[in-house]
């Protein structure tokens, strides 16, 4: 196993750059709304560009791999299952045990996972992160919506309203740059130098940026007066989604380690930055809000833990 120092060595700037954006808004340096203006552009061209730089420059067959899609699709249902039973046990409404399950399902990939496996792994990693995308983009959160929906509309349909939040999801910018970079690699066909070079300057933003922002937003988050709500949600998150990836890892025939390894530590991420605003939306806006703030902190400890024990190298 890795000496623990050598590996805060690698994450702790990672977590000084979201104190960093913290500390920035919390004195007045920078609004808030400028911080979101900053996560809007990562999320709608930079890492649109490092997706679809890494695909499109793999060969096809380095692409499929069915079996983390299967692993971490599985892990991250497990984890929804278990929030959502636990709050429906409690007596929470449908579209708050929806809320529950996303909560501790869906990790925030794009804006902390991405650059903590960089540092670690390098361009290797980027591809089980894009598989990881997928399984949160297009099957834990239109599950979720579905679900929500069907909760706030007692007359609606559960399929109905599932394959109404398929086509809007599938504009999302992420999802479209890993379509066609897995085009561009199934074709052999690539963009031309100078848009190369465009699409190389937009993917290095990214890692800076993105944790930045993410500081930024933490601001005024309140987690006062719903610490059951958020403990469980919490605890959802950092331990149960991560340890459900883990035994779907060990129940199936092996993959890469490297593979195993990013699924692991991608479900350790404290959950969506958005997570708060799909909150809002079904008016439990204040605890999808308040929750991102502990679950950012406590995970700090949780994936350099993680991280240990796997021994990543």
């Amino acid at each position: 196993m890795q000496d623990i120092t050598y590996i805060l060595s690698l994450t702790s700037p990672t977590f000084i750059l979201i104190a960093m954006g913290f500390l920035t808004v919390r004195f007045g340096f920078l609004q808030k709304d400028n911080v979101r203006t900053l996560a809007w552009f990562v999320v709608n061209f930079g890492l649109p560009a490092a997706m679809f730089k890494a695909l499109s420059s793999r060969s096809f067959q380095d692409i499929l791999h069915f079996d983390y899609l299967l692993i971490f699709g599985l892990g991250s249902l497990i984890a929804f299952s278990v929030m959502f039973a636990l709050a429906k046990a409690r007596g929470k409404p449908l579209t708050q045990c929806a809320l529950f399950g996303l909560g501790g399902s869906m990790s925030n990939s794009l804006m902390i996972g991405f650059p903590i496996i960089m540092q670690l792994f390098g361009d290797a990693a980027l591809v089980p992160f894009a598989l990881t995308l997928i399984i949160e983009n297009l099957f834990i959160l239109p599950l979720t919506l579905a679900l929500a929906d069907t909760g706030e509309h007692k007359d609606s349909n559960f399929f109905k309203a599932l394959f109404k939040s398929l086509p809007q999801l599938l504009k999302n910018p992420i999802i479209v740059s890993i379509a066609l970079g897995i085009m561009s690699t199934a074709a052999d066909l690539h963009p031309p130098a100078f848009v190369g070079r465009v699409i190389d300057m937009l993917s290095v933003t990214v890692g800076g940026v993105a944790l930045f922002a993410i500081g930024g937003m933490l601001v005024g988050l309140q987690p006062k007066g719903m610490m059951t709500d958020i403990s469980s949600i919490v605890f959802g998150k950092l331990i149960i989604h991560p340890l459900a990836v883990f035994v779907m890892i060990l129940l199936f025939p092996p993959m890469p380690e490297l593979f195993q390894q990013v699924a692991v530590i991608l479900a350790c991420m404290p959950m969506f930055s958005i997570y708060a605003v799909i909150g809002m939306r079904y008016n439990y806006g204040g605890l999808c809000s308040a929750v991102l703030l502990p679950t950012t902190i406590l995970a700090f400890i949780t994936i350099n833990l993680v991280i240990w024990l796997l021994g990543v190298q």
